[in-house]
């Protein structure tokens, strides 16, 4: 507040000074000085000192000084060319008083705040355009009537500058009366410009109507100067005089999260060159510790660690001190177990991440190898992330949510130390992106669906169609079902998108009946969530509306699905026979689980993936693991008298493996790609055609 105020006193001085100086020296050398060139030695008397204080005072608010400098040079310009007659002089003053008219109008723009944006980007290109026409059309084209000319540009540039005035009024802004003032100062300037163009007034009139809007241009920006100033050191002040004060935390006496994050800031902005690492760590066993003695009991543990660790690095020089108080304070606390480091990387010549594995050795040294609470022991184990302040953000919050994603992958991966990985994190993104998509499109219902037969190799018949969907995520190529569950799991349109699946279904179905080709249809449910009586009885009320037999229906089961979720998987299955709905197991591996699943529970049909012997096919291993194991699941799925069908049969070379191996009813591409459902009476047709005996048994 005092530095605001020995400013504005320093500026009123020294303009008072100044301008007795002048009318002091036009007294006694009135003789030698005619009236324009004296107001010429007072312009510059009083732009120095003006540019000067700006100058000064920019780096405590960000000022524009180009603006005052250009006015000045403007005015300078049209007084010279008014005191020494020229060839060029109208010209000279013209274009000076455009230039000074335009800057001026930014000028004062840039005071307030206007109510919107584009509107002002708008105006301002308008004035710089008008602007640049008229200087550019005086001085190029001779017989264009600059005096009209000057009076329609001017004209124009008013006309933009009262609506700035109005918008200063909208949005009440102080300046506004100040404004308006000066808009009408600098209208009497372009009347009078005006009409000493036309010799209707004597050049002297011309000369004050300069000075005088010229002064009157500095006294408006030297005041929005002084009170921005004014209003930067109050705030200032009132964060020097009144510091926040954080209690520590009372479970381990460190810093809080609050303290520490205003403190970094701090740091960080009073040393914008320094590089920094912040390290987020916790014990990752500390859970044994609340399961035996309980919350209250840890607490002890967890001050002793603390203890531990702040002693250790109360002498790392390296280390920001988040505390306020002469003793230093390294480590701050976080939410929950999580504990926080930050690093100063501006010490030596080694690389950072030597550094922050060196601190993360140390730390981890500073723990004792046995804490213990009465009878109760316990070593405990730290794991880390870092991230530099900086490499992907300046913002400290997101800086320290970083290292804390680091740490979770420390965590997943059982690793020590993690540094983050901006693409983790722009995967992330972009499966945010895609389950947005998936969302809208499973609304909208933009899937596209389609069935494939399943067909026996004995004699081509077909015994069946499976239900397919494809999802057009990047347009070029289609996301299959297992491709996009996770993204319909995490969006929570699985449920929408299975009961859509239904209705596809039993749409199919109908329409088979309708030509006389009934077959049953398979659907998949891919998901632990879709393990719901719900549903069983939405697929129930589809049949009934559409008119179709559920003993037409079949559903796949992942064994992966029944294995995770084994008693909602035995609920479902055991609802689904008792409606006379068909079961079948996907992916079949011929587990001991499985195995011990099929005795409880009768399975209508079993699938096993016979991709892999494609593998033996490029590699000329007719005898390899692969065939092996898809020929033992064959022999046993024979032995237990399970009807079996191979998936994936996408070229004739693994049909004819599959069909050597025992094999007799399949599904894939080498069969057919995909039918829709416009087209199901056309495929219907071709493959009776293609093979006429195929349905001669029914």
């Amino acid at each position: 507040m005092e530095c605001s105020r020995f400013i504005l006193f320093s500026s009123t001085k020294a303009l008072s000074l100044l301008l007795g100086l002048c009318f002091f020296s036009g007294s006694v050398r009135a003789a030698s000085f005619s009236y324009t060139e004296f107001n010429i030695a007072f312009v510059l008397g009083l732009m120095f000192p003006v540019i000067l204080i700006i100058a000064l005072v920019k780096p405590l608010k960000n000022i524009r000084l180009r603006y005052p400098t250009l006015i000045s040079m403007s005015v300078l310009l049209m007084l010279y060319a008014l005191a020494y007659s020229t060839k060029y002089q109208s010209e000279l003053i013209l274009s000076s008083a455009m230039i000074f008219s335009s800057v001026l109008y930014f000028w004062l723009r840039s005071t307030y705040s206007a109510p919107s944006e584009k509107v002002n980007y708008l105006i301002n290109f308008l004035v710089v355009a008008t602007a640049l026409s008229f200087v550019f059309s005086l001085w190029f084209f001779p017989d264009v009537d600059g005096y009209l000319a000057w009076l329609a540009a001017s004209a124009m540039v008013l006309f933009c500058a009262g609506g700035a005035v109005l918008s200063s009024k909208k949005v009440k802004d102080p300046s506004s009366v100040r404004l308006a003032i000066q808009w009408l100062i600098h209208l009497i300037f372009v009347v009078i410009l005006f009409a000493w163009l036309n010799a209707y007034i004597s050049a002297t009139w011309l000369v004050s109507a300069i000075v005088v809007s010229y002064l009157a241009a500095l006294i408006n920006g030297c005041w929005y100067l002084v009170q921005a100033v004014k209003l930067e050191l109050s705030d200032k002040g009132g964060m020097i005089k009144s510091p926040t004060i954080y209690p520590l935390d009372p479970a381990t006496n460190l810093p809080s999260s609050q303290q520490t994050l205003e403190k970094l800031a701090f740091i960080v902005k009073e040393s914008p060159k320094s590089k920094f690492a912040v390290v987020v760590f916790k014990p990752i066993n500390f859970q044994a510790v609340n399961t035996v003695l309980g919350h209250h009991n840890s607490d002890i543990l967890l001050l002793q660690l603390a203890y531990c660790l702040q002693q250790k690095m109360a002498e790392n020089l390296a280390l920001v001190n988040f505390s306020n108080e002469k003793s230093p304070s390294k480590i701050s606390r976080l939410q929950g177990l999580q504990f926080l480091v930050v690093l100063d990387l501006s010490g030596d010549n080694h690389s950072d991440n030597s550094k922050v594995e060196q601190l993360c050795r140390e730390l981890s040294s500073a723990i004792p190898s046995a804490m213990s609470f009465k009878s109760f022991s316990l070593n405990f184990e730290l794991a880390f992330g870092a991230a530099y302040i900086g490499e992907y953000s300046h913002n400290i919050d997101e800086v320290i949510s970083f290292a804390e994603d680091a740490l979770l992958v420390s965590e997943q991966t059982q690793q020590v130390l993690s540094y983050y990985d901006h693409n983790n994190a722009l995967y992330t993104e972009q499966q945010l992106s895609r389950m947005e998509c998936l969302k809208r499109d499973v609304a909208d219902e933009k899937l596209h669906w389609y069935i494939q037969p399943q067909i026996s190799l004995n004699n081509k018949k077909v015994l069946g169609f499976q239900m397919f969907v494809h999802w057009y995520n990047d347009d070029k190529s289609p996301w299959e079902l297992n491709q996009f569950i996770d993204i319909a799991e995490h969006s929570g349109d699985v449920y929408l998108l299975t009961k859509q699946m239904v209705v596809q279904a039993c749409k199919v179905l109908k329409k088979l009946e309708h030509i006389g080709f009934a077959k049953p249809v398979t659907i998949t449910l891919a998901s632990k969530e879709l393990l719901e009586p719900a549903l069983i009885d939405y697929i129930v009320m589809q049949t009934k509306e559409y008119g179709v037999s559920t003993k037409n229906l079949i559903v796949e089961l992942q064994e992966k699905l029944i294995l995770s979720a084994n008693q909602r998987a035995k609920a479902v299955i055991d609802q689904l026979k008792s409606l006379g709905i068909k079961v079948a197991i996907g992916n079949f591996s011929g587990s001991y689980e499985s195995l011990r699943y099929l005795r409880k529970v009768s399975i209508h049909q079993v699938k096993i993936n016979c991709e892999l012997l494609s593998d033996n096919i490029d590699n000329n291993e007719e005898n390899g693991s692969n065939k092996a194991i898809i020929n033992a699941l064959i022999n046993l799925t024979r032995a237990m008298q399970l009807p079996l069908i191979g998936t994936s049969i996408n070229n004739p070379d693994i049909e004819q493996i599959f069909k050597a191996m025992g094999g007799d009813s399949a599904q894939g591409r080498h069969f057919s790609r995909g039918v829709v459902f416009d087209e199901i009476e056309i495929w219907t047709k071709r493959w009776l055609e293609q093979y006429p005996h195929s349905e001669l048994d029914q």
